[in-house]
């Protein structure tokens, strides 16, 4: 019987290999969900990042204190965290940026910063420059969210986050970091994706 070799979209390169190929460190997650690419690209970024539970939100005011307290140490009115916020939303925070799209297959955003920093210090970038910022002191955060086809009526969904730091010394303060704060962040990551296949569930194929 002859051997066949089919030749499938998910195969072709991603856009966060081309934003960020090589890197220091990375989480990875993924999920099916019952909906179409298309459903669950729509939803995913849309999907509101401030409600997913208390623990993600307690863990997003403990992020936000240092920068609270520093805030008040200048005698100026500390930032309200956003009532929703959601991937879209994302590129309009300061340092951010997109870095890439394919509607309804895949989605990359960005940053740079000193991430390790009580008060994080984010550098604007041109997302065209964004690949080959090598300036030493600082990081490079990607972040990738993909969607594929599982069978006929499913889809594949990963959510990637991917660090590069430009120095030495950067990648010592960022390891250090990483170490606290690397278990949190998967964490986030999961909780995103639970929310997103409780949203399709019980409600049979959507997206047709």
């Amino acid at each position: 019987m002859p051997s066949h070799s089919p030749t499938h979209a998910a195969s072709r390169d991603l856009l966060i290999d081309e934003a960020l190929p090589t890197y220091d460190v990375t989480q990875r997650r993924h999920a099916v969900v019952d909906a179409t690419p298309d459903a669950a690209y729509d939803a995913l970024l849309k999907l509101d990042l401030t409600r997913l539970g208390f623990w993600p939100r307690l863990l997003g005011d403990v992020r936000m204190v240092p920068e609270t307290l520093a805030s008040s140490l200048r005698g100026e009115a500390p930032q309200a965290s956003p009532s929703t916020m959601t991937f879209a939303d994302v590129r309009a925070q300061p340092g951010w940026m997109v870095l890439g799209e394919r509607p309804g297959d895949e989605y990359v955003i960005g940053a740079v910063g000193r991430f390790w920093r009580a008060e994080i210090e984010w550098l604007d970038v041109a997302p065209e420059a964004f690949a080959d910022f090598d300036r030493p002191g600082y990081a490079k955060l990607a972040i990738g969210l993909s969607v594929r086809p599982y069978g006929s009526d499913r889809s594949l969904v990963t959510y990637e986050a991917r660090t590069a730091t430009t120095d030495a010394a950067s990648r010592r303060r960022f390891e250090w970091y990483w170490t606290l704060i690397g278990p949190f962040a998967g964490y986030l990551m999961g909780r995103v994706l639970a929310t997103l296949q409780r949203q399709f569930a019980g409600r049979g194929i959507e997206g047709r």
